[in-house]
């Protein structure tokens, strides 16, 4: 699987969120509610479209299995990000 897409928006500055978007992968399949995150040391990362549950908790609703594909999604959004 290749990300073939990626799209986002810049957030607003009062928000906890960077950038809010969508991945393509193979020109066929499209994951909206793709955020571009920071964390408290200030790295970024991606988070994926997440669902709070019963106890409050927020699970993940898809993400990539294999690591090379996490990787390349992780890599191709933040080169994104950095673009906008």
């Amino acid at each position: 699987m290749q990300v073939t897409e990626v799209r986002l928006t810049r957030a607003p500055q009062e928000d906890s969120c960077l950038a809010y978007g969508s991945i393509t992968l193979d020109g066929d399949f499209v994951v909206c509610g793709i955020r571009v995150l920071k964390t408290k040391d200030g790295k970024r990362f991606v988070g994926y479209p997440s669902k709070q549950n019963s106890r409050g908790e927020y699970k993940d609703v898809c993400f990539p299995m294999a690591r090379e594909l996490r990787e390349e999604i992780r890599k191709k959004v933040l080169e994104e990000y950095n673009r906008l």
